[in-house]
């Protein structure tokens, strides 16, 4: 880690623990975030589930079929609590139990749970190394091309007390999410993790997911290998007028073929019971950054470091997003975010306005239970286009500013100037069998083609629990690509997967 780094990472804890409004109490504002697929709580959940402490989850359920938001994770711990008891044979793994409470106390409490107080007021566990993980036998036949994998996952997890943990994984994922391959030849994730009464924060390398989209954040999804990053969440309160706020900022630094700085900040704030409003911003930089960037909005920032004219475009590039979801009574939500990377403003008087739209929206619906039944069954649709140049480099001439990282756009899977619309159904048939549907429908122009490549994938995934740690799943996938002036590319992809988990 170089001077610089370790420079920033001090200042981003420092100023969250020292520059901002402290909060009474403990933390109490939810999140409407998604859970980034490689983020510690899945391998946590995987190691309960496998060992039967998730009530109607199998270990499967937590390995990469589905993204869970923050909310319904909450759910499912307070189910685990309930079901759980500190002092039994499971006490090897309470360890895992009291560091989920500790991440999602403040969703329990909004789901009006008293599991968090409930747990660590009864927990008399000692911290002992754990190691889970997944291991999957995997065929896939795509188009007569048939190959065999063996995608895996190891976690080792050793509690430094009860309010902190440190995490390394290893893996190799060798299969598609959201049609998309991903995998990592270094340390997934390597982070230590901490809490107070009114903050999280962590360092090392992981993974970050902002806002109620599933298909994807506009302004930072997990597209990409991790970040390293040190990363901290804290509640402020600004006083009458604006009431509190959850803030999370982090602060990363990588190269792609020139040392990068990478910084952002969410703002998060319940508006009533239903509606969650929350704005994010990012920064890349190309120039080692005042302290400042730390404590000011980062346009703020530009305006005052960042000179004038073409120098600030050199140094800089700035994104900027905002969220509402509103969720209704029966659970069901519904949620937009728009992206501004850069717009015009109308021409007033003939000033003239150079600058190309650079935005991106999307539109979603989730409806979590379908049916009265108990068993689970739930479908999410989801709308979202992006501009022609949005993730581009503020200048053509200074590419390391585009928007992305390790060849993968930070923001939304489909990248610019695309639209696409994302339906998911999942019904469980009952305890043991269940049934997946994904559509993703892509059109996506180039420059300089009239029209636009079209690509659809459809999937249908069976899976059979036969344990709560071992599962097999078959899934069926047509796909068709049709570039513009081009013939069409189509065929069908089985994937036959057996999957053990620990």
């Amino acid at each position: 880690m170089t001077t610089h780094c370790r420079y920033i990472l001090l200042l981003l804890i420092a100023s969250l623990l020292f520059t901002m409004p402290a909060s009474a109490g403990v933390r109490t504002i939810p999140s409407a975030d998604h859970i980034p697929l490689g983020d510690w709580t899945y391998d946590a959940m995987t190691s309960l589930a496998a060992h039967g402490l998730v009530p109607g989850f199998s270990a499967r359920v937590f390995l990469g079929d589905r993204l869970f938001d923050r909310m319904e994770m909450a759910e499912i711990v307070a189910a685990v609590v309930s079901n759980a008891d500190a002092n039994a044979p499971v006490n090897s793994r309470a360890s895992l139990i009291t560091q989920l409470v500790r991440e999602f106390t403040p969703d329990l409490h909004a789901m009006g749970s008293n599991s968090a107080e409930e747990w660590l007021a009864s927990d008399q566990s000692k911290p002992s190394l754990l190691v889970t993980g997944y291991a999957k036998a995997l065929a896939q036949d795509n188009n007569a091309d048939t190959r065999l994998m063996i995608p895996h996952r190891i976690s080792l997890y050793n509690p430094l007390s009860d309010r902190s943990f440190g995490m390394v994984t290893f893996a190799d994922k060798g299969e598609q999410f959201f049609q998309q391959l991903r995998n990592s030849t270094v340390p997934d994730k390597l982070i230590i993790q901490g809490y107070s009464d009114d903050m999280v924060w962590s360092v090392g390398r992981q993974y970050l997911n902002w806002g109620p989209a599933y298909a994807g954040s506009l302004i930072l999804s997990d597209n990409s290998i991790g970040f390293w990053q040190a990363r901290a969440a804290k509640e402020i309160d600004l006083g009458k007028w604006f009431g509190r706020f959850k803030v999370t900022e982090f602060a990363s630094m990588f190269d792609d073929d020139k040392q990068l700085y990478f910084f952002g900040r969410r703002y998060e704030k319940p508006l009533a019971k239903r509606w969650h409003w929350g704005i994010s911003e990012t920064v890349l930089m190309n120039k080692a950054p005042n302290p400042a960037i730390l404590v000011l909005p980062f346009y703020g920032y530009q305006a005052i470091f960042g000179g004038t004219g073409s120098v600030t475009d050199r140094s800089m590039n700035t994104v900027y997003a905002t969220d509402l979801q509103y969720k209704a009574a029966g659970g069901q939500s519904y949620y937009g975010e728009l992206l501004i990377d850069d717009i015009t403003a109308p021409d007033f008087l003939g000033a003239g306005f150079s600058r190309p739209r650079k935005t991106g929206y999307t539109l979603g619906l989730s409806l979590p239970r379908l049916t009265n039944s108990k068993l689970r069954s739930s479908l999410r649709a989801e709308y979202t286009h992006i501009d022609r140049r949005t993730y581009e480099a503020t200048r053509p001439e200074f590419p390391e500013l585009a928007y992305a990282h390790n060849n993968r756009i930070i923001g939304h899977p489909i990248g610019p100037n695309a639209e696409m619309i994302y339906l998911r159904g999942e019904s469980y048939l009952n305890d043991k069998w269940s049934l997946t549907g994904e559509l993703m429908d892509v059109r996506q122009a180039q420059a300089g083609l009239p029209t636009r490549t079209k690509s659809d994938t459809v999937s249908l995934t069976v899976a059979y629990d036969i344990a709560a740690y071992k599962s097999v799943a078959l899934r069926i996938s047509p796909f068709k690509t049709t570039p513009p002036g081009q013939p069409s590319d189509s065929g069908t992809s089985y994937d036959l997967s057996a999957t053990f988990a620990y």
